[in-house]
């Protein structure tokens, strides 16, 4: 079996960060994606992948009391004992330049993201039930625009970095743009790759048997309604979890 298609099944990498700067929010113009021929797929997949079709098909303005309910609940069903703080910001660049401010050092004692990854399943022993769940990832990352929101919360890392090397600074000041740079990317979850990976999970869940209102299973949907309600990326600190909307 492909170790790199397990790994992204169950969320122990990375999303790739790649692409050019570019401005707040995600390009409307999607591929449209037919989702015909997964009618094999429990129910409640594809409940969820239909909903993230609407979702690339454009969305509406960004509802926070809502996103802020769904955060809520997911943090108190997690087990999470000390109180949450949501704090939110405009763009992408502004959550940058706000957590940039508290120096590497900071930084680093923040650990990585890890609010949106509590809860997942392991991994399946049969392929058969691993290659369907696999599938529904590549269809939900394909459906709510994966690499479109990672170009978008990588632009203002690469243009940090850019106009460090632009300006004539020095080795060690470029070191630090770029590991702060890096820091914040530790922090960071885009809400597209966990809502996908969520569906992919629910598949996971009920195809081991998992019952359909267990709160596992509520635990995804929790995940991909934060989405859904328009929440694009956080950034998980000590107590605090920054958010910025879609």
């Amino acid at each position: 079996m492909n170790i790199d298609r397990r790994q992204l099944l169950v969320g122990t990498a990375c999303s790739a960060l790649t692409g050019a700067v570019g401005g707040r929010g995600v390009s409307p113009s999607r591929v449209e994606h037919d989702i015909s021929g997964t009618e094999g797929w429990h129910p409640l997949t594809r409940s969820l992948l239909e909903r993230a079709q609407r979702i690339g098909r454009g969305r509406n303005a960004p509802d926070r009391p809502m996103a802020e309910r769904a955060i809520c609940q997911f943090a108190d069903a997690s087990g999470r004992t000390k109180p949450l703080v949501i704090k939110w910001m405009d763009t992408p660049t502004d959550a940058f330049d706000h957590l940039s401010r508290f120096g590497l050092d900071t930084l680093l004692d923040m650990g990585t993201a890890s609010f949106w990854r509590r809860a997942q399943p392991a991994v399946p022993l049969d392929e058969e039930t691993f290659d369907r769940a696999f599938e529904v990832r590549m269809l939900a990352n394909e459906l709510l625009g994966v690499d479109e929101q990672d170009r978008v919360l990588t632009a203002p890392k690469l243009l940090a970095k850019s106009k460090a090397m632009s300006s004539n600074a020095s080795d060690e000041e470029v070191f630090r743009v770029r590991a702060i740079s890096a820091q914040i990317g530790w922090l960071e979850t885009s809400m597209a790759d966990v809502a996908a990976q969520a569906v992919a999970n629910v598949e996971l869940l009920l195809s081991s048997g998992v019952p359909e209102g267990s709160l596992a299973i509520d635990h995804q949907f929790r995940i991909f309604e934060s989405y859904e309600y328009g929440l694009l990326a956080t950034w998980g600190m000590t107590n605090d979890l920054i958010c910025v909307p879609a």
